[in-house]
């Protein structure tokens, strides 16, 4: 009598772990683990959930991200895009990870109010990308807290930010020689 009441019960958990770990919700931050050869985590590209199915019209159509993309030449867009076309071979998790880092914002009415005034502030928006100031991460922690946050946790890159301040100066000096050669006249001979 027992075996009865237990595969429904079973079966009633199954779907709502099903249903429950693969949601997700308008302003949720999305990241796609870059990898390469192995199972190593390069970096993280990072979007907002905008989802065609949560109800909140931002103007994505049937769109479910919205992110910063490259246009090549180091150029971003901020743009609405497909969580499927983004993702190719990554690995797709949720990662509110501020979400417990003291900047926690009750999601209620106010706060899909302020990612949509976020979304609106920004789309369509050109932009030169910056590995260390203007990168995906930062811009959809900007759009979810208001915050911008550059961590890439668990990856091959969060060694990197660890050594920032260096990294940027040395980059900052490599630009800054390569402005001067486009300066300097040539000559053959």
């Amino acid at each position: 009598m027992k075996t009865p009441i237990l595969v429904p019960l079973i079966l009633l958990l199954g779907i709502t772990l099903t249903t429950s770990t693969g949601q997700y919700q308008f302003g949720d931050i999305i990241a796609f683990e870059r990898t390469c050869v192995g199972d190593k985590t390069v970096y993280k590209h990072y979007a907002i959930y905008v989802g065609p199915s949560t109800g909140i019209d931002v103007g994505q159509g049937d769109n479910d991200i919205y992110h910063l993309t490259g246009k090549g030449c180091m150029v971003s867009e901020a743009k609405f895009g497909k969580l499927n076309d983004v993702k190719k071979t990554s690995k797709v998790l949720k990662d509110n990870y501020l979400d417990d880092h003291g900047y926690k914002m009750k999601y209620d009415k106010g706060f899909e109010d302020q990612v949509k005034k976020r979304i609106g502030d920004t789309r369509g928006q050109w932009s030169f990308y910056r590995l260390f100031n203007n990168n995906c991460e930062q811009f959809a922690t900007q759009i979810r807290y208001g915050v911008p946050s550059l961590q890439q946790k668990g990856t091959m890159a969060e060694s990197v930010l660890k050594g920032k301040e260096s990294a940027t100066k040395v980059l900052e000096n490599i630009a800054k020689h390569m402005t001067m050669e486009t300066q300097c006249p040539f000559t053959d001979g």
